[in-house]
């Protein structure tokens, strides 16, 4: 009964206002820029994603802010003063979250066009189909890599171009939790998007504020529940939590992953995120 009193989800419910003013401070900034994003919509004439998505790179900004207070309610329970917590974090990772935003909303928005394109061609045509389906399963590869960037970018010091690898190569290394994740976004996500299709008149405005207010929450510290286990076991323990048991590294993978060229911090071997001798010896 202890245990489960100070499990992720326990925490949440019993820490709700702290979370959801974290939430509400990201979705307020959320809304301010996808407000903008309409409103240059409306002024071009071009109501599609690409342009309604640009709220997404100011936004990611903020985002560090989210993350941070998720993992530190959610995996250290370490139940730290909200709006402190929030603003530090965006202060010290806002310059590498300006490039996280245009990946994050590249990814989003083209996934998004071109789902819809093949979706509509695919009722015509089997072809159309086959890429729908090759497509959605790439864009789950990528929804998944974005479970862990933001993550690993305000909890690890890793050159930028490390971030992005290791976040793929974690797409593949923790399946099941991956799987899990992605799960449990999409169940988010499609209730969100039913109780907005099935409301009418007043009723709608209040479930988008909802949706708004509540989303992004609830996705950020589901996923950073899910998936953090699996992050500290192939890249290292986060600060202030007691670090999780991981799979040994033998020799034999330090030297698979001496004979690898590479100039990363970190070398995937064998399902095991190792660290790179070459590094080591160069120093």
């Amino acid at each position: 009964m202890k245990r489960f009193g100070n499990s992720s989800f326990a925490i949440f419910f019993r820490k709700f206002p702290q979370l959801l003013l974290a939430g509400a401070i990201f979705s307020a900034f959320f809304s301010a820029f996808t407000a903008l994003s309409f409103l240059a919509a409306n002024l071009s004439g071009f109501y599609n994603i690409i342009i309604i998505g640009l709220g997404i790179i100011p936004s990611a900004l903020f985002l560090p802010g989210l993350v941070m207070v998720s993992r530190k309610y959610g995996v250290e329970k370490q139940f730290v003063p909200v709006l402190k917590t929030f603003f530090a974090s965006v202060r010290e990772n806002f310059k590498p979250f300006i490039l996280h935003g245009f990946v994050i909303y590249f990814i989003i928005a083209c996934s998004t066009f071109a789902i819809m394109y093949y979706g509509v061609g695919a009722l015509v045509s089997s072809v159309y189909s086959m890429v729908l389906i090759i497509y959605v399963l790439f864009t789950m590869v990528l929804m998944v890599a974005l479970f862990y960037l933001p993550l690993m970018s305000v909890t690890y010091s890793l050159r930028l171009r490390d971030l992005y690898k290791n976040s793929i190569l974690l797409v593949f290394g923790t399946i099941l939790r991956n799987i899990g994740a992605l799960a449990y976004t999409i169940f988010i996500g499609g209730v969100a998007f039913l109780c907005f299709l099935y409301t009418d008149g007043v009723f709608r405005y209040i479930t988008l504020a909802l949706v708004v207010l509540l989303c992004p929450l609830l996705i950020c510290y589901g996923t950073t529940a899910i998936i953090s286990k699996g992050m500290q076991e192939n890249v290292g323990p986060f600060v202030g939590v007691q670090p999780v048991k991981k799979e040994a590294v033998t020799d034999d993978d330090i030297i698979a992953a001496s004979e690898l060229r590479s100039n990363d911090d970190y070398i995937f071997v064998n399902g095991k995120m190792v660290k790179n001798p070459n590094k080591e010896e160069a120093k």
